[in-house]
């Protein structure tokens, strides 16, 4: 019996399980559990950028890896790695989504990295902010 190779989606195709995610094909987790992947991101925008992947495509498991994203952040903060992060997910198409498995985005900052106001709200390049800043 020929073995079975498994087989990885590319980016805008639709992902059925972990097993046949995008991150698997490129890369082996740096931290695992067994909620979570932990990846580097293969296109950061800052380093560190990081990916947290959920195992399963559920409320509980993408509750876990959330939270998971969180006491890393607030680990690295303690340990003076950064000064902050942003964690997030780009959910639909219509939301810059391209990998159709959800996962969370870790954005490590530094003071001075950027010169904000609002943090999320400036997501949406169409977004009024000068009404509330």
């Amino acid at each position: 019996m020929q073995s079975q190779k498994p087989i990885y989606k590319k980016p805008f195709e639709h992902i059925s399980n972990y097993e046949e995610s995008t991150w698997l094909g490129n890369d082996k987790p740096f931290y695992e559990d067994e909620y979570t992947g932990v990846f580097n991101d293969k296109y950061p925008c800052v380093e560190g950028h990081k990916l947290f992947v959920p195992k399963n495509n559920s409320p509980e498991y993408i509750g876990k890896s959330y939270g998971l994203a969180y006491e890393f952040g607030e680990r690295w903060v303690a340990e003076g790695k950064m000064a902050g992060y942003n964690i997030g997910m780009n959910i639909g198409l219509c939301a810059g989504q391209t990998i159709f498995w959800p996962h969370i985005h870790f954005i490590p900052r530094h003071n001075g990295d950027a010169d904000l106001k609002g943090g999320m709200r400036y997501a949406h390049p169409g977004a009024d902010h000068t009404e509330h800043y």
